[in-house]
């Protein structure tokens, strides 16, 4: 098993039957669609835990896919764009083309396999786009990790479609490559910063809190002495106002 195979096995194995059957759906009445989210993220960057999978489907279908995915999934909700099923616990979300980034995501579709189901997933280039399109703050950290991942990411390519179809995207195109291009700082270089200082507002601030959640702890490891661990956490705040 692949990275993201095994992490959706541990957390939400449901997932893996649900993409079969949806694209199984998509596959018998001949639509085109990608598979988009954190399931086609996992073929080019470290992949993460979702709770839904995603698809990018022809509009020009809508009527007959809705019909076709209600009668094998819970029906949520159907939208004009966007229409939403489930399966135990895994959410379908069916994306319905018509922006830009969709339309290419769709013309640019590869082949690939994901949880083990062959499947259509958009190229690096459409995923970047469909990222930088999306209102989402989580999907500007996947572009991150996209381009990082991605060295032969035709960044150009994606340039000239915003160019072209969306030229209000370009500056958030440049601050997600420059961005990007800055050291990425790992959770024990951060730490490390922290403990020998921090720009003078949060490193004032956190100190203050440290003492309350030590004395926060102690009260918890022994409850009898709960009183004598909290008078000590609320006296230097007097001190300091005398």
């Amino acid at each position: 098993m692949d990275p993201f195979e095994i992490l959706v096995e541990a957390h939400r194995p449901a997932m893996k039957p649900v993409l079969a059957k949806l694209v199984g759906i998509l596959r018998e009445h001949n639509v085109p669609y990608v598979i988009g989210g954190a399931n086609a993220l996992s073929l080019y960057v470290r992949p993460r835990m979702t709770v839904d999978v995603d698809a990018f489907v022809d509009v020009a279908r809508k009527h007959q896919i809705d019909r076709a995915l209600a009668s094998q999934f819970e029906l949520v909700s159907i939208g004009m764009f966007h229409s939403k099923f489930k399966q135990a616990d895994v959410e379908v979300d069916i994306l319905y083309s018509g922006a830009h980034a969709e339309d290419f995501a769709l013309a640019s579709a590869r082949d690939a396999v994901i949880l083990g189901t062959p499947l259509k997933a958009p190229s690096p280039e459409a995923l970047l786009w469909l990222y930088v399109a999306s209102e989402k703050e989580l999907n500007f950290y996947d572009g991150l990790e996209l381009i990082r991942s991605v060295p032969q990411l035709d960044v150009a390519l994606v340039r000239r479609q915003l160019e072209r179809q969306q030229p209000e995207l370009l500056g958030k195109l440049e601050k997600m490559l420059t961005t990007a291009r800055q050291p990425v700082v790992t959770y024990e270089e951060a730490r490390a910063r922290r403990a020998n200082g921090a720009p003078a507002g949060p490193a004032r601030s956190r100190p203050r809190k440290a003492p309350r959640k030590a004395a926060s702890s102690a009260a918890v490891r022994s409850p009898g002495s709960r009183a004598r661990a909290a008078r000590p956490a609320r006296r230097p705040p007097a001190r300091r106002k005398a």
